[in-house]
């Protein structure tokens, strides 16, 4: 059984060594998310090679004493900090709570290195027997908040990417728990290493899915998305399409260049998110086309949806007078009369009629 264990964990380290290659290929992910992944992958091979060396070595000849105490030491120290770099990788900018979730990870680091002489974390007889320590609560503790930071930090990311999906970043970390509960419940079922390392492979389909779905300038959700969406509420709910079109955007790119040009993308994009993110998902259609499908019907709702937009519009240009005008529409789409088709239709029309109304109006009207 020792021998079995030993071929898997050799087995789950060579396929991790091909995450990470695959990972320094990538061109989903960018350079900072890249490093703690990669990092996160070496801490966990760095773990499976102690578990391999006390699995190996526990309960052998007492002349291995000290290498069954080192492979204890250097797994029960650095576990928690695989969940911490997996919760860095996917944060969008450190705040001073995150700080706090890596104390506990360092109590155990401080404690696991005195354990080598202390029976904190844990501790190995003369005998060279293996035994959980006084305080190996400290332990699981501290892998339960760093685990906890990771849900956290996921929860934070499915938002800022506009999934909705939420089962399968409860599934993925249902298993990593269930994972590790195991062998705390069973310190014999060495499987806690096996289900981690799934876990972070199957984190990196995930978070590279949510990467897939985002345009790299403006962090909408891309055309594609889009599309697929559209498939998705086809007969089986109602909502509402904003439509936005940036106005004589060519010119703005002609005379401005082309860097202006993707400035004004972003802070129009940036001016959708601010105001429908907590009521729809919000698309890059194009160049300087957005559209939001959003839940909400309520005349009263869509219409003040509609004026914040033109409000916070008008005063980023106040701030930037250089920042064109953004023309917006609307409709509706229920599923007892009328196509998505229709809806789609009747918004882009109402955009391209403010438009053109504010083509003719007086200037002093020009940005109400």
């Amino acid at each position: 059984m020792r021998e079995f264990y030993i071929v898997i964990s050799t087995i789950n380290i060579l396929a991790l060594l091909i995450m990470v290659y695959i990972i320094h290929k990538s061109n989903v992910i960018d350079q900072r998310e890249r490093l703690f992944f990669q990092l996160s992958i070496f801490v966990t091979i760095f773990v499976i090679a102690a578990e391999i060396l006390t699995v190996y070595f526990d309960g052998a000849h007492p002349t291995h004493r000290l290498l069954c105490v080192i492979g204890n030491m250097a797994g029960f120290s650095m576990s928690p900090v695989i969940p911490l770099l997996l919760g860095c990788m996917i944060s969008d900018r450190f705040q001073k709570l995150d700080w706090l979730f890596g104390v506990p990870a360092l109590i155990n680091l401080i404690l696991s290195l005195l354990s080598t002489v202390f029976p904190f974390i844990f501790t190995v007889s003369a005998d060279n027997v293996y035994q959980r320590g006084e305080s190996f609560w400290v332990f699981t503790a501290a892998y339960a908040l760093s685990t906890l930071y990771l849900f956290f930090q996921t929860l934070n990311a499915s938002k800022r990417y506009q999934n909705s999906n939420r089962f399968v970043l409860f599934a993925l970390l249902l298993f990593m728990l269930l994972g590790t509960s195991v062998q705390v419940l069973r310190p014999s079922l060495h499987v806690s290493w096996l289900c981690i390392s799934m876990s972070i492979c199957l984190y990196y389909v995930y978070y590279s899915e949510l990467r897939h779905q985002i345009d790299g300038l403006t962090w909408l959700l891309t055309r594609r998305t889009y599309e697929e969406s559209l498939n998705k509420i086809r007969g089986r709910k109602n909502v509402t399409f904003f439509i936005f079109d940036i106005d004589n955007f060519k010119c703005i790119n002609d005379r401005y260049g082309h860097p202006f040009g993707d400035f004004c993308i972003k802070s129009t994009a940036n001016c959708i998110k601010d105001v429908f993110s907590k009521n729809g998902l919000c698309f890059r259609t194009g160049g300087d086309e957005f559209c939001v499908i959003s839940d909400c019907v309520d005349t009263d709702t869509v219409q003040s949806l509609y004026q914040k937009f033109l409000s916070e519009i008008n005063l980023m240009r106040k701030e930037n007078p250089s920042l064109p005008m953004v023309s917006i529409g609307y409709a509706s789409y229920n599923k007892k009369s009328g196509t998505i088709g229709e809806a789609i239709f009747n918004a882009d029309q109402q955009m391209y009629c403010f438009k053109q109304s504010r083509k003719y109006a007086p200037p002093s009207t020009v940005n109400q």
